[in-house]
């Protein structure tokens, strides 16, 4: 199928993800770390927002999409950190990452090559690290998300749409969305099958709906206990998959591995694993502790 803190444990036999990971494929440096705290609440973002844009054909089926970032906290910040990946159709298409410090805006763009018909989401963790008297650390954190559908048909000119208005839009949309939901319940059935998780006790999160917490509760935990697990998350998966994947001693780019699926206890959830796939198929089962 192509298509802290909290502590990040590797419960799969197939590889061991390592603690400390190279990065793959950027052109300039990352940071290679992402580090949350304990959340301040007088600490806020008066705006965080992800972006994609349909440009321009470059060709009869070949195409460009503009995908921007923004972030503005009410406050400097010791350091501001944004990550940002880009699905298609739910394999990582690219990221983007950036870090400054003594700020409070944060903003990233990039131009994207695509080609035919296609579902893009991104989703955006915005971070800041503020210091504060007596040598204490705190966080503020938001995630932004957006989408954008491509249409490449013999029946209309190539065309981009978030929202469908006509009628065959609205039909173009319901194939994408039907192809993407049956292979990935395929493949999230395969590897739950894999690593022998009950489907019973476990519910399904994709990364790209985990923003849905920001505002209710996980079930089982509390708004403050869900806003520490979503910093968590992202602390992990910036080390662990951002960064490059950890293949029995060696990185591997992130590109091209599936979309991670969050699992989470419907009982008692005191961790959650997070599932996916290798641009060559090998399959990765992370762990995080749920602290409470």
């Amino acid at each position: 199928m192509r298509k802290r803190t909290m502590l990040f444990t590797v419960c799969t036999a197939a590889l061991v993800v390592g603690l400390f990971l190279s990065i793959y494929g950027k052109p300039n440096p990352l940071r290679e770390t992402l580090i949350t705290f304990p959340i301040d609440p007088n600490a806020t973002y008066t705006e965080a927002s992800s972006n994609l844009e349909f440009l321009q054909s470059t060709d009869e089926d070949e195409y460009k999409l503009r995908w921007d970032t923004l972030s503005v906290l009410n406050e400097q910040a010791a350091i501001r950190q944004d990550v940002s990946l880009l699905f298609e159709d739910g394999v990582l298409k690219d990221t983007m990452s950036k870090w400054e410090e003594n700020t409070e805006l944060l903003t990233q763009q990039k131009e994207v090559q695509a080609e035919d018909s296609g579902h893009y989401e991104v989703i955006t963790f915005h971070h800041a690290e503020l210091r504060r008297p007596n040598n204490e650390f705190r966080s503020a954190q938001l995630i932004s998300y957006d989408e954008l559908y491509v249409i490449d048909s013999p029946l209309s000119p190539l065309h981009a749409f978030k929202i469908p208005e006509s009628d065959e839009d609205k039909e173009s949309k319901r194939i994408l969305d039907y192809i993407l939901e049956q292979q990935q319940a395929y493949d999230w059935d395969d590897l739950y099958e894999y690593y022998q998780i009950p489907t019973s006790k476990y519910r399904r999160v994709p990364l790209t709906e985990i923003d849905q917490f920001q505002t209710e509760p996980i079930p089982g935990l509390t708004m403050e206990e869900t806003t520490k697990f979503l910093g968590g998350l992202w602390e992990g998966l910036y080390k662990n998959y951002v960064l490059g994947i950890d293949v029995n001693g060696s990185a591997v780019s992130p590109l091209g591995s599936t979309e991670p699926l969050i699992v989470i206890p419907k009982e008692n959830p005191d961790h959650v694993f997070i599932l996916f796939r290798t641009t060559d198929d090998t399959p990765v089962q992370l762990m995080q502790s749920i602290s409470r």
